[in-house]
């Protein structure tokens, strides 16, 4: 993984590149904040490069800062092949990444292994979507969206939180 560069986009467009790079190769769908109106699907292809803040895809190049969620609709199995490494969470930042991204960091961390309503800018329109939040670090939850089960085959995808609007504890 790539150290931090101190940067504006330590938060979420590195971290993102960093979980883009460990799927390439994979067919993966990506939701963005660019593709507007509310019947917009998510750009499904498979991911051939993430590099210089670019997301290199079969159907497309997409620039990583406008990637708000990424994920393997149907994994083989439910521990193939989405298990990527999160950065660790920095305490150290100033700003934007101080003031937005801290805060829900540090709530999903508390949620980490409960269930969760979570909404997203996807596609140009907020997305909900009940999942189990399985990772947090600095700029990513990976979550577990077991609703989607098929043949128990269960989704994975990582969420850039600069673009989460809502987080609401699911009742156990």
């Amino acid at each position: 993984m790539s150290k931090f560069d101190r940067t504006i986009c330590d938060c979420c467009v590195c971290s993102m590149q960093c979980i883009l790079q460990q799927l390439e190769g994979d067919f993966v769908q990506i939701a963005t904040t660019s593709r507007v109106g509310a019947a917009a699907p998510p750009i499904e292809g498979t991911l051939n490069s993430a590099n210089n803040f670019i997301a290199k895809t079969s159907a497309g190049s997409v620039p990583i800062c406008n990637i708000t969620a990424v994920g393997i609709p149907f994994p083989e199995s439910n521990d193939t092949p989405f298990d990527v490494n999160v950065k660790p969470i920095r305490n150290d930042k100033t700003g934007e990444c101080s003031c937005c991204e801290d805060p829900v960091t540090n709530e999903l961390n508390r949620l980490v292994g409960k269930g969760v309503d979570i909404e997203y800018i996807g596609d140009g329109t907020p997305f909900v979507d009940s999942v189990i939040i399985e990772k947090v670090g600095e700029g990513i939850v990976t979550v577990i969206d077991p609703g989607a089960n098929v043949d128990g085959r269960i989704p994975k995808f990582a969420i850039s939180t600069c673009y989460i609007t809502k987080i609401e504890e699911l009742p156990q």
